[in-house]
């Protein structure tokens, strides 16, 4: 069986940060970490693709930004598998971003699972 891909956790919540990258570490996928937007953006930049939970509502530079930047540059974007996270109560308003994933806050460890089998066997 191959390696699963990395998954970069974009989130201002370092509890966030921490749980997810336990639990995604225990499912065998390897982890890295952002606080914002920007950190987000300059390790996509430096490495090959990726799975990326991205937080919508952050300080800095947010989730709609880092959509609104890596669509501008159609390589980047298409090299990465984006799942929008947020407890925004209407989540699905976030569709026009063009993400492949959603996952509402609060989710089970299920729920994150489900979300990123899919991406991890392309």
């Amino acid at each position: 069986m191959s390696q699963p891909p990395t998954v970069l956790v974009v989130d201002d919540d370092p509890s966030i940060r921490k749980m997810l990258v336990e639990v995604l570490s225990l499912e065998g996928y390897p982890t890295e970490t952002a606080t914002n937007g920007r950190e987000a953006l300059e390790q996509l930049e430096r490495s090959g693709p990726r799975i990326v939970l991205l937080d919508l509502l952050m300080p800095e530079v947010g989730g709609r930004e880092v959509m609104d930047i890596l669509r501008a540059s159609p390589g980047e974007r298409a090299k990465h598998k984006i799942v929008l996270v947020s407890a925004l109560p209407n989540l699905e308003a976030a569709r026009d971003l063009d993400a492949d994933g959603t996952l509402p806050k609060p989710f089970t460890v299920h729920q994150l699972l489900n979300v990123l089998a899919p991406m991890a066997e392309n």
